[in-house]
């Protein structure tokens, strides 16, 4: 039976229903930076490099839409019609922003990548796009949760929550992603996505997945096969059908395997730990 302070915890989990809304405002490559899309700003869209969306909240996909096309990039997501320029090798910063607090949620970091051929990012039809995965990171230090320090159980969101600056009416936090340096070179989709997991043993674990149009350029030859993003997940996978209130040691990210593209440079400080069998049973 868990402990009165454990409820306590998870019960406060279950009312912050709004820190972890937001969205990609920028991304920055090579010094430069690339506007997101604002839902609420008079925006020029030919320079937007964020798939748009529709989430008046800017909430998360429900654990219901993990298999439609909502998961893809979004509630309702429609192409960017920019991209943002990125030598392979190098690494791209991924800001987002919330009104709130930035994103409080515990949870891990994924980021996936997807040609999107001749066809091009601006024109791509989203369900046609085939993702490998290219980072993650999960449980950082395992430990009883202890909201809002997350100092004793440690996630990849909570980590890089601990950077989080103000901006304007708001707050933003900073992700940091590597391109694979062997990767070929052309136009793709990076599926950018973070995980609210304090809501998942009420079976209601939340995704945030978010698209940005790149344009690889190097020397690289290859492009592993990937999978649609509606096959990514299933709803009792052991890293989405959890409760972390408790005494967590261990947790496996979700997803198929980080492609061999990537090298152990690239995902230095990986965490994707398999999770205990107890767990299952929480």
């Amino acid at each position: 039976m868990p402990s009165f302070n454990t409820t306590l915890l998870a019960l406060a989990a279950s009312l912050s229903l709004v820190y972890g809304h937001g969205h990609v405002r920028r991304v920055i490559a090579d010094g430069v930076t690339y506007p997101g899309f604002e839902r609420w700003e008079n925006q020029d869209q030919s320079k937007v490099v964020t798939w748009h969306f529709t989430t008046e909240d800017e909430g998360p996909v429900p654990i219901s839409s993990i298999n439609s096309p909502d998961i893809i990039c979004h509630n309702g997501a429609t192409n960017a019609q920019a991209s943002v320029p990125v030598t392979a090798g190098s690494q791209i910063q991924v800001v987002r922003f919330n009104t709130i607090g930035g994103f409080e949620h515990p949870g891990p970091q994924i980021d996936y990548l997807a040609p999107c051929g001749d066809t091009g990012c601006a024109n791509v039809d989203k369900n046609n796009l085939k993702f490998f995965k290219i980072f993650e990171k999960g449980l950082v230090k395992g430990g009883m949760a202890d909201s809002p320090t997350w100092n004793t159980q440690k996630w990849a969101t909570t980590e890089v929550h601990k950077n989080v600056q103000s901006e304007g009416e708001g707050f933003i936090d900073t992700f940091t992603i590597t391109i694979p340096q062997n990767v070929k070179p052309g136009p793709y989709v990076l599926r950018h996505e973070i995980f609210g997991l304090h809501r998942a043993h009420l079976g209601d674990a939340e995704f945030y997945p978010q698209c940005i149009n790149l344009d690889i350029k190097g020397s690289g030859t290859q492009q592993p096969q990937g999978i649609p993003a509606t096959q990514l997940y299933n709803s009792k996978d052991a890293g989405i059908d959890l409760d972390i209130w408790v005494d967590l040691e261990s947790y496996k990210v979700p997803g198929p395997a980080v492609s061999k593209i990537t090298t152990k440079r690239d995902i230095i400080g990986e965490s994707a730990a398999r999770r205990h069998p107890r767990d299952l049973h929480h």
